[in-house]
């Protein structure tokens, strides 16, 4: 122990030792010639660290980052040993170029084991021609999923124009009847053609929510989208439904983003539309709205005071033709926030709420500042 603390305590001491030039027989040429590649080298070391770290900097997201970390060590240690020996010419701290041999030798060896350990991980690493044919073949993949989702949308198009004719026969027809024979039908008649006038407008909605869920992301033009004129045409043409309701809509100031107009407006219709229909009857309804800039998104927020949801069906409201609540109670399709769920995933954010049962929600999105969506990637890669 009296060994090490001599040895740290004289670290910088150089009277032991002679300077290199004195210890043997160095011509001018065998001298410098040593002494400039040692520098040499030490320059040559010393790039090789600041090269991986302006790499890792700039390449976010490097795999086995801390390989790279050791492998820098290395050869900056590396290089201070050969620094040193080009000093012992002039300044003998044989000790400290003991140390920094030491110190050498440990991060070599961590080098050494942090290489065995992930070596199997670095095998598993694709190479840039494999990047290249995964690359393509998910392009391939892409196209193939962007037709049939063309092929479906035209599907659902014409499925819902097809539909929409004997829909439409069905009620004139339920209205000839009553209109003609209205004196003649029944209370139990008048009730089913009630029944089946109602059943046919039902059907008529899903339809048309059907072909809106189904155009969602059909159009690739996207601008530059102002959301509070979004938000102002949006309350414009509730304005009958606020009215009626004796809603307040508070709009606090929002964001400027890229997309497609109509599926912000669909987006936003559909929560407004949903805190409207959801509201407690003993309360006016008040809606608040407000964004937030994030680093890399904008957070969008939709609060009310409505009835609220209980905690364990966050997940199921956002799916398909899911309804927590009888047709009788709160009229709807179940389309509308699986359509809100897609347009925001489209756009590569999420979308999430908070909610507590008898005091109200929060609908939360995030909107990417830099959006590229399958079909907008496909169309610049091909």
């Amino acid at each position: 122990m009296n060994s090490i603390i001599d040895f740290f305590a004289r670290l910088f001491d150089t009277s032991s030792w002679p300077p290199r030039w004195h210890c043997g027989t160095w011509t001018d040429f065998h001298g410098w010639l040593y002494i400039l590649s040692d520098l040499m080298i030490w320059g040559a070391y010393m790039s090789i660290p600041l090269i991986l770290i302006r790499f890792v900097a700039i390449k976010k997201g490097v795999p086995l980052l801390s390989v790279f970390y050791l492998f820098g060590a290395f050869i900056m240690l590396c290089g201070l040993t050969h620094l040193l020996d080009a000093l012992m010419f002039w300044w003998p701290a044989y000790r400290l170029s003991a140390l920094v041999r030491f110190m050498t030798g440990v991060v070599s060896v961590a080098t050494v084991l942090a290489l065995v350990r992930y070596f199997n991980e670095a095998v598993g690493l694709k190479t840039s021609q494999e990047f290249s044919r995964e690359l393509s073949f998910r392009q391939q993949a892409m196209q193939e999923l962007t037709r049939s989702n063309q092929e479906l949308q035209q599907f659902a198009y014409v499925a819902s124009h097809d539909l929409q004719s004997p829909l439409k026969t069905i009620e004139n027809y339920l209205s000839l009847l009553e209109h003609e024979h209205g004196a003649e039908i029944s209370p139990d008649a008048r009730r089913i053609i009630g029944v089946s006038r109602a059943a046919a407008g039902r059907m008529r909605t899903l339809i048309y929510d059907l072909l809106e869920f189904s155009r969602v992301g059909s159009d690739s033009e996207w601008i530059e989208i102002d959301l509070n004129v979004v938000l102002d045409e949006i309350v414009d043409e509730l304005q009958e439904e606020i009215s009626e309701n004796g809603a307040t809509v508070k709009v606090a100031k929002l964001p400027t983003l890229m997309g497609h107009p109509t599926d912000m407006k669909q987006l936003f219709q559909n929560l407004i539309s949903n805190s409207l229909k959801y509201r407690r009857t003993d309360v006016n309804p008040v809606i608040k709205i407000w964004g937030e800039d994030q680093p890399e998104s904008y957070l969008l927020a939709v609060n009310d005071n409505g009835i609220g949801i209980d905690k364990q069906y966050f997940d199921r409201i956002f799916q398909l033709f899911q309804r927590l609540h009888g047709r009788s109670q709160y009229p709807g399709t179940g389309i509308g926030l699986a359509t809100c769920k897609k347009i925001v995933e489209l756009y590569g954010g999420e979308i999430w709420l908070d909610s507590e049962p008898g005091e109200g929600s929060t609908f939360y999105l995030t909107i990417p500042k830099k959006v590229k969506t399958v079909k907008q990637y496909v169309l610049t890669h091909t």
